[in-house]
């Protein structure tokens, strides 16, 4: 299950692709049967958690907060909260040149991929989908594919 709270209002569409996406991710993972939450905020949100949680006073795209540790014999019901920061993915969207719903989609699969126990390797300026290569980093890839499947299909920019 997958409880969506809003604090900061999406635009029309991206809730129901969000919970297509990330439950195709959580099936992917095989925790289809957990629940997770995720907050949707803006950026002073976001940045006031970063600070209290990680002592860095900056905005951020998304940040997950786990209920277990991997390696527990037990995995609760509740796998825990991720929290999307829509400014910043707003932005990452803009400069990817794809919708935020592409991009919400995204930063959901890749918090839901550290609620399940995983992680990579934290350098400046390496986003997902940019140039993150290598082993550590596959996890992320591949639950991406199938958050990714689950979308519908992007409408053509004006441009086009």
């Amino acid at each position: 299950m997958i409880d969506l709270v809003a604090r900061k209002t999406p635009p029309p569409g991206l809730r129901p692709a969000l919970r297509s996406a990330l439950g195709a991710a959580m099936r992917h993972f095989g925790v289809e049967d957990r629940e997770v939450t995720v907050v949707l905020v803006g950026d002073r949100t976001i940045r006031q958690l970063k600070r209290e949680h990680w002592g860095e006073d900056a905005p951020t795209d998304v940040l997950s907060f786990p209920t277990w540790e991997p390696g527990d014999p037990f995995m609760p019901p509740h796998l825990g909260d991720i929290i999307i920061s829509l400014d910043t993915a707003g932005r990452q969207a803009q400069a990817r040149g794809h919708s935020l719903t592409r991009e919400v989609a995204l930063l959901a699969s890749h918090g839901l991929t550290h609620l399940v126990g995983h992680d990579h390797p934290h350098a400046e300026g390496l986003g997902f989908e940019e140039g993150a290569t290598g082993e550590e980093w596959q996890v992320f890839h591949d639950a991406w594919a199938a958050a990714r499947e689950a979308l519908p299909p992007e409408a053509p920019s004006p441009e086009a």
